[in-house]
C-alpha cells in the first residue's frame, strides 16, 4: 500500500515526525559508516538511509545531499516525483525488515550495529506515525469534497420507472377508446322483454 497524498501543506504535527526523521536518517548513515569502518558491509542500512533522504526532498538541511543522489543514476530508483512522501511507505518497510535482520545478529554485531537498529527503528515508528496522520487527514478531505458536491439532479427529475409513462398512456387511451365504445350503442337496443317490449 501507498501513503495517500495531500492536497495541501503538511501540519506542524507532521512536520514534527518529518524533523524526527530526518535525525534518524542522519543517525543511520553515520552507524553505517562505523559499521563499514569495522569489516561490516551495511548494504540495507544504506538503503533505507537512501530512503530517507527521497523521503526528505523538501527538507532544506539534506537538500544538497538529495541533489547529489537524484542527479546520479539512484534517482531513477526513486517515484516518479522524485521522492517526497510517496518514499514513506518505501523507507517504513525497508527499516522494518533491517530491524528483524539486525535482531538475528543483535549481540555479536558490535556497538555500530545496536546503533544502527535504534535509529532504524526509531525511523519506522515516526514514520509509521506520520503514514497514520496522512491517511487520517486524506480521509477528512475527501470526506468533506464529497459532501459539498451538489447532486447532479434533483430527486424530483429522477425517473424512478421510465416505463410507467408509456404504460399510463395505453392504459388511459384504452379507457377512453372504450368510453366512445360506449356512447356510439344506438338507443332503444336493449333486450326485449314480455309482449315484444323493449327495455330502455
Amino acid at each position: 500500500p501507498s501513503t495517500p497524498l495531500l492536497s495541501g501543506p503538511l501540519t506542524p504535527e507532521m512536520q514534527e515526525n518529518m524533523a524526527k526523521i530526518r535525525y534518524c536518517t542522519i543517525g543511520i548513515f553515520a552507524a553505517a559508516v562505523g559499521r563499514l569502518c569495522t569489516g561490516d558491509v551495511p548494504f540495507n542500512d544504506l538503503i533505507c538511509g537512501i530512503f530517507g533522504i527521497f523521503l526528505l526532498k523538501d527538507d532544506e538541511n539534506v537538500f544538497t545531499c538529495y541533489s547529489c543522489l537524484a542527479s546520479s543514476p539512484l534517482g531513477q530508483c526513486a517515484q516518479p516525483g522524485g521522492g517526497g512522501i510517496a518514499c514513506l511507505m518505501p523507507f517504513l518497510l525497508v527499516a522494518s525488515f533491517n530491524c528483524i535482520f539486525l535482531l538475528l545478529r543483535f549481540f555479536i554485531g558490535g556497538p555500530f550495529l545496536l546503533l544502527s537498529f535504534c535509529f532504524q527503528f526509531s525511523g519506522s515508528v515516526f514514520a509509521w506515525r506520520l503514514n497514520t496522520m496522512i491517511s487520517a487527514a486524506a480521509l477528512t478531505e475527501l470526506g468533506t469534497g464529497g459532501q459539498g458536491q451538489p447532486l447532479n439532479q434533483p430527486l424530483t427529475q429522477m425517473r424512478m420507472f421510465p416505463g410507467a409513462e408509456g404504460v399510463g398512456n395505453t392504459v388511459g387511451g384504452g379507457g377512453r377508446g372504450g368510453g366512445g365504445a360506449g356512447g356510439g350503442r344506438a338507443p332503444g337496443a336493449g333486450p326485449m322483454g314480455p309482449g315484444g317490449g323493449r327495455f330502455v
